[in-house]
């Protein structure tokens, strides 16, 4: 019998620029009927304070059973800085995600 191990996909990057109160949102594909879901690494991000992050929830793609959907994030610029969030695409009790996006945010006046 073989195994086979699922190696994590490469590292997406996102970068952008937002004055303080400006906001965004940003989509990911998710299938949370498969475990997977995406959160945000805390310990691998940096400049949290810059940057309020609300979750908007998972909106379901075609009505069917197990048919993966979405899930959107709104971020809004508190104040001048550099923020790195690193989002990981997870099942709650594995370690390694199956994929990671970091979004570097530049907050200027």
């Amino acid at each position: 019998m073989a195994l086979a191990l699922a190696a994590p996909v490469a590292r997406a990057q996102q970068a952008m620029r937002l004055a303080p109160g400006e906001s965004r949102v940003l989509t990911f594909a998710e299938n949370p009927s498969t475990g997977y879901t995406w959160a945000i690494d805390k310990a691998a991000s940096q400049g949290l304070d810059i940057v309020a992050i609300e979750d908007l929830g998972h909106s379901r793609g075609a009505d069917m059973p197990g048919a993966p959907g979405t899930r959107r994030w709104s971020l809004r610029a508190l104040k001048p800085g550099h923020a790195e969030i690193l989002f990981a695409n997870r099942r709650p009790w594995e370690r390694t995600p199956i994929e990671t996006r970091r979004v570097v945010v530049d907050v200027a006046q």
